[in-house]
């Protein structure tokens, strides 16, 4: 997996991913520093992206696997491409669930977290890399990520830093996709950071709070006394004690029942727009310059593409 090494922490740095692309090579995937402590702290953000995957999104990431499997190829080593997670919302959680559909399906999502994980766990480059002998094992986490996790560092909104590898395949495979490897690491770095941050801002925002009490109320009503959102998700998804299919949709109903009525849901939407745009436009050239890069990719990622298929 591509090593990305904290230089220095802040509480907005805690829970960035760095990269548009998720590389398993070592036994795990990277999807983030975990999840956060129950209560209001702000909820987990999706690796790279902040909405639904788009086609756009599917083929950089399909064309940046290639590249990497084609570089670990040329080491002597084997990596088979794995495809984009298309419902990054499994494991997302923002604010407070206010989709009926989803939670009539899907409860908090428990159901869909282990058929991920069993997907996690039945993968190819896991069972390849546990293979391997130390000494392969070394080699093929260098091959992948350079020698060291030196090279680009990048200064990150509300600070502290990250550094990467400018060598090895991941890197080399970004740079063949995005023509610019250190402007892309710094423009997506700092842009993946807003996300957490904008959240941050929106569970702090009076409006939201104040909403939040009469949610809170509502809930009391129907016979759950959580203190935020996040407080429900954690007892629902709690692995020491699960609740069971029915109890968890019906407390993902209840809660979205709430939402509605409290007028939580509207206003966190709201809130989320205004602090969206606010730091959009506070690190706009960041969002300029991975925009202009990611665009400036698609063409290559077709010609990537299309070049596998002809093979």
């Amino acid at each position: 997996m591509p090593r990305h090494s904290p230089v220095r922490r802040s509480p907005f740095a805690t829970a960035v991913a760095v990269t548009s692309a998720t590389i398993a090579l070592a036994a795990t995937l990277l999807t983030g520093l975990g999840e956060p402590p129950a209560g209001e702290r702000p909820p987990p953000a999706r690796p790279g992206s902040a909405g639904a995957v788009t086609a756009d999104d599917r083929l950089l990431h399909d064309a940046e696997q290639r590249l990497l499997r084609d570089c670990m190829r040329r080491h002597g080593f084997t990596y088979e491409v794995f495809p984009l997670d298309e419902d990054p919302g499994t494991t997302a959680f923002v604010y407070v669930l206010d989709d009926a559909d989803r939670a009539r399906r899907h409860g908090y999502g428990s159901e869909l977290r282990r058929q991920r994980d069993a997907r996690a766990a039945s993968d190819p480059n896991r069972a390849y890399f546990a293979a391997l002998p130390a000494d392969r094992k070394a080699a093929a986490l260098a091959a992948a990520n350079g020698t060291s996790p030196d090279g680009l560092t990048v200064t990150l909104p509300g600070g502290g830093s990250v550094r990467r590898s400018d060598r090895g395949c991941v890197a080399e495979s970004q740079l063949g996709l995005y023509g610019d490897l250190g402007a892309w690491f710094r423009a997506s770095a700092r842009v993946d950071a807003l996300v957490q941050i904008r959240r941050s801002r929106v569970l702090a925002d009076p409006g939201y709070r104040e909403r939040l009490g009469t949610w809170r109320e509502c809930m009391r009503r129907a016979g759950h006394a959580f203190a935020a959102p996040a407080d429900a998700r954690a007892a629902a998804l709690s692995p020491v004690r699960p609740l069971g299919r029915d109890r968890e949709v019906a407390l993902a109903l209840t809660e979205v029942r709430c939402g509605g009525e409290s007028g939580l849901a509207r206003t966190a939407r709201e809130l989320d727009a205004h602090h969206g745009g606010l730091l959009a436009g506070e690190y706009r050239a960041d969002v300029e310059t991975r925009d202009r890069l990611r665009a400036a990719a698609l063409p290559r990622a077709h010609r990537i593409l299309g070049a596998d298929e002809r093979t």
